[in-house]
């Protein structure tokens, strides 16, 4: 029997994840970005990603079943267009239309142009993973929230996803949000967790630092991530206290550090208020985001 394989890439900003979904397993390889280069070196690394995967299918004797990007925004998500422009990635994608780049490869390959294809909102396509598959089964309401490079959102209801309610904007996502001195997207990134290291002294403010330091037991590596938790969940507290989710489950790179950070969330959201709520960390964010896709494939052909 051939086996039916979807390809399902997520963009990062620092790294794209490219993943073959067949069954309930996804067979990962994360490459660079590349970010911050040029548009035709950007489009070489895509090609080089693409291709890699359409390899493994051809020499599985497989057959593709569909194809599902997860792109930061803004980006205009039905015509496959890039809108993300001053935010120091993908600045040199611009209103560069996408998918004519994807077909040609995919033609290179020997592959149809037509196969199904659909490019999605990295937040969107992890919430939905994880609402339909993931930890996130079995909530009425859920909040799901991805901390990485920046902050993306997305609020779910009785299956649907919540725009223009609860205080949300009309994309339904609340990176844009006054917080602070800024935006949500200002203190819940990676930039907010430099930003809460350097306040605390600390030398080492990478992520990934921090999180190695805490692993070997460094009291203060942990505070910075307890006191990172309290700024979230100070800045989720109006959410909560407006749509009252069943759980609010955290995803990308910094929700690794989720159980240093949990106490101080829940301390952050309980602030006069007493807002108690199931905190959860994505258990495999990237096969979530695979899935997400891979669902709403299915859900549009």
């Amino acid at each position: 029997m051939t086996e039916e394989f979807y390809l399902c890439v997520d963009v990062g900003g620092t790294e794209i994840k490219a993943n073959l979904l067949h069954g309930d397993q996804a067979d990962g390889e994360k490459y660079p970005s590349q970010a911050e280069r040029g548009k035709l070196e950007i489009l070489a690394n895509f090609e080089q990603i693409i291709q890699r995967q359409l390899q493994i299918v051809l020499e599985q004797k497989g057959k593709l079943k569909g194809i599902g990007i997860a792109f930061p925004g803004p980006f205009d998500y039905e015509n496959g267009i890039s809108l993300i422009k001053g935010l120091r990635k993908y600045d040199a994608l611009y209103q560069v239309e996408l998918k004519p780049y994807f077909q040609e490869w995919l033609v290179d390959m020997n592959f149809p142009a037509n196969i199904p294809f659909l490019f999605e909102n990295d937040a969107v396509a992890f919430s939905i993973g994880e609402y339909v598959y993931g930890v996130g089964q079995q909530a009425d309401k859920a909040m799901f929230i991805m901390l990485g490079t920046g902050c993306g959102s997305t609020f779910i209801e009785q299956g649907e996803i919540v725009k223009n309610k609860y205080g949300l904007q009309e994309s339904g996502m609340i990176y844009q949000d006054p917080f602070l001195k800024g935006t949500i997207e200002d203190y819940l990134s990676a930039n907010g967790l430099k930003m809460v290291a350097g306040q605390m002294g600390m030398k080492e403010t990478d992520g990934l630092a921090l999180y190695q330091a805490s692993q070997r037991g460094s009291q203060k590596a942990q505070h910075v991530f307890r006191e990172f938790g309290f700024l979230i969940g100070t800045a989720l507290q109006r959410y909560v206290q407006s749509f009252q989710p069943d759980c609010i489950v955290f995803g990308g790179q910094i929700a690794g550090s989720m159980k240093w950070m949990k106490a101080g969330i829940q301390a952050g959201l309980d602030q006069g208020q007493a807002l108690r709520t199931e905190i959860k960390a994505s258990e495999n964010g990237m096969l979530s985001t695979c899935k997400g896709l891979v669902y709403l494939l299915k859900k549009k052909w």
